[in-house]
């Protein structure tokens, strides 16, 4: 297994593992999940995607942006439109589809109340052959020293509650719990100046 920057041939790779492991499995077109939380970043941010790969091909991922306000600015100018006759944005959000819809013309909807300290954010996806072995840790070193050299202060993730596993591994990182909306547990992790990861005081 090689940890690698992503390359435009890795787009289906990446979009696949991304749906393959989802946690929501009740959507009738899984694809829209790969389309929001994977695509756009090798569209509009390959510095910022890394793979991890063998003789099988990728085995998972990690994605993300320095700047989350700034990409979602360059998402609903450049990403959205590709969309907009397959899912036209819905006039209401009644199920877990029309709310990703929504998303895919609406990215702004994921930005955190504390995006002026954690100004970036990152997606990250293992198949199950590359689980337990330190690479989602690797993976996200990689990432944080991108953002950080970007001028990135901090960056911050969101993950389902109910997620104790991912939200432990985070931990372990020196993510702090910043809020916890609806279903969702948004994190934080502070970038100091020296190349080293800061954590900050819970905001939870």
């Amino acid at each position: 297994m090689i940890l690698r920057p992503a390359e435009p041939g890795d787009l289906q790779a990446v979009h696949d593992i991304c749906v393959e492991t989802a946690t929501q499995r009740d959507l009738d077109d899984l694809d829209l999940i790969g389309y929001i939380f994977a695509d756009p970043y090798l569209t509009l941010a390959p510095e910022m995607c890394f793979v991890i790969a063998d003789d099988e091909g990728v085995a998972g991922f990690t994605v993300g942006a320095a700047d989350t306000v700034d990409f979602y600015r360059r998402w609903r100018a450049e990403w959205t439109p590709r969309f907009a006759d397959r899912y036209p944005k819905p006039a209401q959000e009644t199920n877990r589809f029309e709310s990703l819809v929504s998303a895919l013309h609406n990215p702004d909807r994921f930005l955190p109340a504390a995006v002026a300290e954690y100004p970036s954010h990152l997606h990250i996806n293992l198949d199950a052959r590359a689980r337990r072995q330190g690479w989602g840790t690797k993976l996200l070193a990689e990432l944080f020293d991108r953002q950080r050299a970007a001028g990135s202060p901090g960056v911050h993730l969101t993950t389902s509650t109910s997620n104790t596993r991912a939200i432990a591994f985070y931990h372990t990182l020196g993510f702090e719990v910043l809020d916890q909306p609806d279903e969702g547990t948004v994190m934080g992790l502070r970038f100091d100046g020296s190349g080293r990861m800061e954590s900050s005081p819970s905001r939870s």
